[in-house]
């Protein structure tokens, strides 16, 4: 079982995505922040190659992915993050399920992350696009790198922060109609989904999470009903850089 409540319009699950997601109805779009994957080393010494792990890890991704990919009408898509490290685990399962990642779209951070001493400082991840058979970007101009700044600021406190203006670009490129995010997290895609004036279902596990998701969103509903979504997509200059 799996509890739901309803706030304007978004409809948000507390539970597994793998039990939530046969029972929606079909969408336009997936907008997503999944865990990156599993690299354990089974000796714990890091002596063995990861590869096994990061196959294993691929059954759970094709798994949740194909779920998501059952849900969406002809024209969707399905956007979701990903580093350099889980890269290997997507393909993987995109493989796996037949359905090829379409574009590979570089987050460049506009800052540079803690690394250690022997390689270079991250300052990127990627989102993968994943289409449907009649899906079409509309601008064909967009190129596949995208700027969307960040910085070590974590003002929700979730440990995997993205930038809503991360997740209003994948919301405005996915059609017009709902959309839904299988790992909420503390709510970032609900944001955006709301202030664009889309339906939208989102499904978290952590209750943690669940609850600070359902109160961003509300806040969220609450300036569109006050000002209707063209004002309230607006950023505040103090909104610019939130994160997930």
């Amino acid at each position: 079982m799996f509890e739901k409540v309803v706030i304007g319009n978004a409809t948000l699950y507390r539970g597994d995505c793998m039990d939530v997601l046969p029972t929606l109805p079909k969408v336009d779009a997936v907008i997503t922040d999944p865990p990156y994957g599993i690299n354990t080393k089974s000796d714990g010494s890091g002596k063995l190659s990861p590869w096994g792990d990061l196959c294993n890890a691929a059954f759970w991704y094709s798994a949740w992915i194909g779920a998501a990919r059952s849900r969406l009408t002809q024209t969707g898509c399905l956007w979701t993050c990903l580093n350099w490290r889980s890269l290997p685990t997507f393909q993987k399962a995109s493989c796996d399920l037949g359905w090829p990642i379409e574009s590979l779209m570089v987050w460049d951070k506009q800052w540079i992350g803690p690394g250690g001493n022997k390689g270079l400082r991250p300052s990127y991840e990627l989102v993968a696009l994943f289409a449907g058979p009649d899906f079409a970007i509309q601008d064909r101009g967009l190129p596949d790198v995208q700027p969307f700044p960040v910085g070590s600021h974590k003002p929700n406190g979730h440990p995997a922060e993205k930038p809503i203006a991360l997740m209003e670009f994948l919301v405005k490129h996915s059609g017009s109609g709902s959309i839904v995010d299988c790992f909420l997290g503390s709510g970032t895609t609900g944001v955006a989904a709301i202030k664009a004036g889309r339906q939208f279902i989102g499904i978290e596990q952590d209750a943690k999470w669940f609850d600070i998701a359902c109160k961003r969103i509300e806040d969220a509903q609450r300036m569109v009903d006050m000002f209707g979504f063209q004002e309230a997509h607006k950023p505040k200059d103090s909104e610019q850089n939130s994160l997930l």
